[in-house]
C-alpha cells in the first residue's frame, strides 16, 4: 500500500522533528561528558563556574526524549520504504500533560491497539466513538492520515431535546453557536477532553455522527 504525496510530506515533517530532538539529546550528552571530563581534571574551575548550571537542563532534556534516536532511525527507514499500515476502530481521545511550565496538555488518539499523537485542532474535528481508518508508517508509527468512515448503520434513533440532560442541552446550544471544543471547555470551565466525552454521549443520544449533523438538529428544534 503506497503513500500519497501529503502522507510523504507528513512523514518528512515527523522525521525532521525527531532529527532535531535527537541532535539536541546528543549535544546535551556531549556537554555533560565534556563538563564531567573537565571536572575530573580541574574540579575547582568547574564547580565554581556558571557552566555547571547547563548540566541540569541537559539531563532533563535527555530524560524527556529517551527514544529520540530510535524514532529518527525508524522514520529514516520509513522514508526509504513505501509501505503503509492501517488500523480501523472507534475514536478514543486522551489528553496527557507534558512536563514543563509552557508545554501544556497533549492530545492522543487511540484506535484499536495503536496510540497516536495528534494536534489539538485535529482532535477537535474528531467525534469520539465514530469509526475511523488511520494510515501510519509501520516502523516509526508516525500518523499519516485519518479517514472518517460512514457509520450510519450504528447510529441510534434521534431523540427529542426533552430527553437530554441539562448539561447536554447546554452543550448542544453551544455547539449550535459554532463554538469549538476548546471554546466550550472555557465557557463551561471543563477540560477539552471532558467536553469530547460529553460530545460522544450527546451524539449517540441524538443519533448523529458529526458536529455538522448535531448543529443541524439543534437549529431544527429537535
Amino acid at each position: 500500500m503506497a503513500r500519497t504525496g501529503i502522507e510523504r510530506a507528513r512523514l518528512a515533517s515527523y522525521r525532521r522533528g525527531r532529527a532535531i530532538a535527537a541532535i539536541l539529546v546528543l549535544a546535551s550528552l556531549l556537554l555533560i561528558l565534556a563538563i564531567g571530563a573537565l571536572a575530573l581534571a580541574r574540579p575547582d574551575a568547574v564547580f565554581r563556574s556558571p557552566v555547571i548550571v547547563f548540566i541540569f537542563p541537559a539531563l532533563i532534556w535527555i530524560a524527556l526524549n529517551p527514544r529520540a534516536h530510535r524514532q529518527w532511525w525508524a522514520s529514516r527507514r520509513d522514508a526509504h520504504e513505501d509501505a503503509v499500515e492501517t488500523v480501523t476502530g472507534p475514536v478514543r481521545l486522551r489528553q496527557q500533560d507534558r512536563p514543563g511550565i509552557f508545554a501544556g496538555p497533549r492530545d492522543r488518539l487511540l484506535v484499536g491497539d495503536r496510540l497516536f499523537e495528534i494536534d489539538s485542532a485535529f482532535a477537535d474535528s474528531l467525534v469520539p466513538g465514530q469509526t475511523v481508518t488511520v494510515r501510519f508508517a509501520p516502523h516509526s508509527g508516525a500518523l499519516l492520515s485519518i479517514v472518517q468512515n460512514a457509520d450510519a448503520a450504528g447510529a441510534q434513533p434521534a431523540i427529542v431535546a426533552a430527553d437530554l440532560t441539562r448539561r447536554e442541552r447546554e452543550l448542544l446550544a453551544l455547539i449550535a453557536e459554532g463554538l469549538t471544543d476548546k471554546e466550550i471547555a472555557r465557557r463551561l470551565n471543563l477540560s477539552p477532553t471532558t467536553v469530547r466525552t460529553y460530545n460522544s454521549a450527546l451524539y449517540q443520544k441524538l443519533g448523529v455522527t458529526s458536529r455538522t449533523q448535531a448543529i443541524r438538529m439543534a437549529k431544527s428544534g429537535s
